[in-house]
């Protein structure tokens, strides 16, 4: 996935979309807007990103977590609400003291 594609998935999931098992269609999405986290525009090191938006840490807001072309995990979360959502500084997500990387090809 290109970096502008997962941006525009993103974008289209925080903007508040209706969710397909909502019924919504492509005219019920608000315009799209640049990702920001600790006040800056997120952006990947290399140009493919794969974006998943979860309640990764259970506290009822879903975090933003961007998968990297050479498999490492950014972990931005949620330090807004559900509907105004605002992303932290990133952290690579660990397995023990490395850093996570799922597989990649």
């Amino acid at each position: 996935m290109r970096r502008a594609d997962a941006w525009a998935a993103a974008t289209v999931l925080l903007a508040g979309g209706a969710a397909a098992d909502e019924g919504g269609g492509a005219g019920d999405l608000r315009p799209p807007f640049r990702v920001e986290a600790a006040g800056k525009p997120i952006d990947v090191e290399i140009g493919h990103a794969a974006p998943l938006l979860a309640d990764l840490d259970g506290d009822g807001v879903r975090d933003l977590l961007v998968g990297q072309f050479e498999g490492r995990l950014r972990l931005y979360r949620n330090e807004g609400t559900a509907t105004a959502p605002r992303f932290g500084e990133p952290a690579y997500v660990k397995a023990g003291d490395t850093d996570a990387r799922v597989p990649t090809g």
